[in-house]
């Protein structure tokens, strides 16, 4: 049986890689890295992963990376587990990619302008996470309006995506984004909230928060 490590950081978007993993029912080690100490740049964690970036999850001593790249590396390996819908063709393929790379490559990063403008400025950050709140914004309400017929953004199946979209929203609005409005929205973030993948990936964080702590 494959050996798995996730190297993540409690609250970033490595709770969407982790919730894949508890989805996938994985037995699996998880192991913080404190961003804010600059951990990633250590000579330790660039062996584990030379870009310094989470998440990063090694496979049997292995290592692949990047939010996308490791969800639907999971998803084909754990069919079962459900991270995507069952895709009959590459067409179809192909569309599911291109949801999760738009959140990652068009979502993320906007939302990352709101919620930590400091990282794209040595200035002032508030105008940084104004045009963060802009670009945002029309996302935010795209997304609320595809979920007014269905319970997932694939329609009735949970999926990963839905994770990772819950993830970029949460984070605005930790970034004083208001989500006030969003009817649909809110009642997707109650049903990620509930999901047991999920809430087992939220105890997974907060056991590492409470390592982390300690070793501080």
């Amino acid at each position: 049986m494959a050996s798995y490590t996730l190297y993540h950081l409690p609250g970033a978007c490595s709770r969407v890689t982790m919730t894949a993993l508890e989805q996938c029912g994985v037995d699996y080690a998880d192991h913080p890295v404190n961003l804010m100490q600059g951990e990633q740049h250590s000579p330790e964690f660039r062996k584990v992963n030379p870009r310094g970036k989470i998440p990063a999850l090694l496979v049997d001593g292995q290592l692949i990376a990047e939010n996308a790249a490791i969800q639907w590396w999971l998803g084909k390996t754990f069919p079962a587990a459900g991270l995507f819908p069952a895709a009959g063709n590459d067409w179809e393929e192909a569309q599911i990619l291109s949801d999760l790379f738009w959140i990652s490559s068009g979502w993320h990063p906007s939302v990352r302008a709101n919620m930590m403008p400091i990282r794209w400025t040595t200035g002032d950050p508030a105008p940084v996470r104004e045009r963060g709140k802009q670009l945002v914004k029309p996302l935010f309400e795209a997304f609320d309006a595809h979920m007014a017929d269905r319970q997932w953004w694939y329609g009735d199946d949970w999926s990963i995506v839905d994770v990772y979209f819950y993830w970029n929203y949460t984070t605005a609005e930790e970034g004083q984004y208001d989500l006030t409005g969003l009817a649909n929205l809110a009642a997707h973030r109650a049903r990620v909230e509930a999901w047991p993948a999920f809430q087992r990936a939220l105890a997974r964080e907060n056991a590492a928060r409470e390592r982390m702590a300690n070793a501080a």
